[in-house]
């Protein structure tokens, strides 16, 4: 049998293990419940801290706002929705509501995960990191289809209070604007093509023969550039530009930023006595040269269909990839020329292109 007196010291040393085991779970918790911005036992609840906002784009991805000011431009957007990431206390639960200019609240309620009628406004939760502190929600919010004016509205999200002893919080507002965007539309007369930078406009009749139809398109605030295309250098080049892009250039070049709708026509007319090949003046006697023959405009699979021209500067190439358009070339790509005799693009060590008369040789004679 155990001794009494040695049981006893073994209970107590037991109870004070427990102790020091309580105490430092009891501080362990005190101190992980303080680092988790936890609700307040009264007064006002924190309001949620705005992280980034995302809207859909065109791909089915979704766009990336890092500020809220000033208000991002974004709206109408795809399927009236935008996603808030924000930070709040564990256990949060939030009111949603959507603010016009006029000070009109309209109140969304919380989804669940069940499919919603197309027309209804909603919010829900679908992702809540817990491993920041505070932790990051993730809201996405749905406009109704009823929004008086779905161009322009501020989203409130409020930490609701749940207690009579503690109140809501102030909301967070994201203010969100009508998405500035400006209407180009262009008109093709005879055979030729308009194409923008940045991408949008594809107007008039590709080389092929084959219809281009977009000849109007929505652009951002920003730089746009029409540039005309012959669909056969020989027989047509561009004539000129009416409308919004002045008469005398080639690629024409605004800026849209708060003017009326850009309307522009380009047209396009026979080629009559223009720079060709066959039209390039007698190449000029060089001392110590020789004439051999006109350059071409590559052998190289690159340079394959482009069209060799002449002017007043001497020869060039149209309608080879790679190059940049210019007016010479009624807005197709302009590259150089070339001497070369091969596939491989190799020029004779013993011939030289000298402009404007073509390729010449070293006269031995």
């Amino acid at each position: 049998m155990d001794n009494p007196l040695q049981c006893a010291s073994t209970s107590e040393r037991k109870m004070r293990n427990a102790g020091v085991v309580a105490a430092t779970f009891a501080a362990a918790l005190a101190i992980l419940l303080a680092g988790c911005n936890t609700m307040p036992r009264s007064g006002q609840l924190p309001t949620p801290t705005f992280s980034t906002l995302e809207i859909p784009n065109p791909a089915g991805g979704w766009m990336t706002f890092s500020t809220s000011s000033p208000p991002p431009e974004v709206l109408p957007t795809k399927g009236r929705a935008v996603r808030l990431w924000f930070y709040a206390p564990v256990g949060s639960t939030f009111d949603v509501s959507l603010r016009a200019l006029d000070g009109t609240l309209t109140m969304l309620t919380e989804g669940h995960g069940n499919p919603m009628p197309a027309e209804t406004g909603y919010f829900q939760i679908v992702g809540e990191n817990a491993g920041v502190n505070p932790p990051l929600y993730t809201m996405y919010v749905r406009a109704p289809l009823s929004l008086a004016d779905p161009a322009n509205y501020d989203v409130l999200v409020v930490n609701k209070s749940l207690r009579t002893d503690v109140t809501d919080s102030d909301p967070m507002v994201v203010a969100l604007r009508q998405r500035k965007v400006f209407t180009v539309t262009v008109t093709v007369n005879g055979n030729g093509h308009v194409t923008s930078n940045p991408p949008g406009i594809q107007c008039g009749t590709a080389p092929s023969g084959a219809a281009l139809t977009d000849c109007s398109h929505e652009f951002g605030p920003g730089q746009v550039s029409l540039a005309p295309g012959s669909n056969n250098l020989n027989t047509t080049k561009f004539i000129g530009w009416t409308g919004n892009c002045a008469p005398g250039v080639q690629v024409c070049t605004f800026t849209l930023d708060g003017m009326a709708p850009v309307i522009a026509t380009a047209t396009f007319g026979a080629r009559t006595g223009g720079p060709s090949a066959s039209t390039c003046p007698t190449a000029p006697a060089r001392p110590g040269w020789r004439w051999v023959e006109q350059p071409n405009c590559g052998k190289i699979p690159t340079s394959q269909g482009a069209t060799l021209q002449c002017d007043a500067q001497g020869y060039f190439c149209c309608g080879a990839s790679g190059g940049n358009a210019t007016a010479r070339c009624s807005g197709h790509n302009e590259t150089v020329v070339t001497c070369a005799k091969d596939s491989l693009g190799v020029t004779p060590s013993n011939e030289l292109l000298i402009q404007p008369g073509g390729c010449y040789e070293v006269d031995s004679r």
